[in-house]
């Protein structure tokens, strides 16, 4: 079995592969930089009892990370429960994608791996949505099947929270579906302007893209956390993976096997 893990700002996505490609399970908790090796250790380890899943099945380990204060923690543990030392996304792995940005190291191991996996599953030229927290991310891959550029956007909890913080009598308020376009008090007013404004921003750059690449028709998928709150708003037909960073971190690691067996 495989082990796979996304560390984000906001939230840590993990999950165990069959090596046929079979999800095992998969599982979210927060991202904390303050929990120490032996904390998450302790997490991780409620959590493989929980699914009735023994770390020592587990023969290989892939994480993405854009938290690189956690990175080593969360390494750690991982080699500590599973007894394997995991590959990170980053500069020297193997991916396959063809990038043209300007400078590949900026490109975060979670849109590649989101790539990865988007270009095994889906017909180009399409669009991958990335919706968590702190960012919404468009990853833009055109028809020739090269990854032509990323938009970066505010998230919509970001957003709604600084739309709190910056106004006295707005308060905090949790992300639900709005009852309606027009609020009548003050929080289903916020939800609905979050919600409905995010769906038609969506689609104003869905709109946009297409006519950057000239085609009528291009496939959209979106995954985070929040993107299923936001795209039964949105006006295109998108398309809702929310396992696709694993599935890409499964193959990249099955790709770098692969190289490594060929040495």
């Amino acid at each position: 079995m495989v082990f796979v893990s996304n560390l984000s700002n906001s939230s840590i996505t993990l999950a165990v592969f069959e090596s046929d490609g079979k999800l095992v399970f998969r599982s979210d908790i927060s991202s904390d930089r303050g929990k120490s090796e032996e904390e998450y250790f302790i997490l991780l380890k409620s959590i493989f009892s929980l699914y009735d899943t023994e770390p020592s099945a587990i023969e290989g380990a892939i994480i993405s990370s854009v938290v690189p204060p956690l990175s080593n923690v969360f390494s750690s543990t991982v080699e500590r429960l599973a007894g394997c030392k995991p590959l990170f996304v980053g500069p020297g792995i193997k991916t396959g994608l063809d990038i043209k940005i300007d400078h590949h190291a900026q490109l975060g191991s979670d849109l590649v791996a989101n790539t990865v996996a988007a270009l095994a599953l889906y017909k180009k030229p399409f669009t991958i949505i990335n919706m968590d927290d702190t960012a919404t991310t468009f990853t833009a891959v055109n028809k020739a099947g090269e990854l032509c550029g990323v938009i970066i956007l505010p998230g919509v909890r970001i957003s709604l929270d600084a739309l709190s913080a910056s106004a006295a009598e707005l308060p905090y308020i949790s992300l639900v579906s709005p009852k309606s376009l027009l609020g009548t008090n003050t929080v289903d007013s916020m939800n609905s302007g979050l919600i409905y404004g995010t769906a038609s921003m969506l689609d104003g750059l869905i709109h946009q893209l297409s006519e950057e690449f000239s085609v009528t028709e291009m496939n959209i998928i979106a995954t985070g956390g929040l993107a299923e709150y936001i795209i039964p708003y949105c006006s295109h037909e998108i398309i809702y993976n929310p396992d696709l960073i694993l599935e890409g971190l499964f193959r990249i690691y099955k790709r770098n096997q692969k190289r490594n067996k060929s040495i």
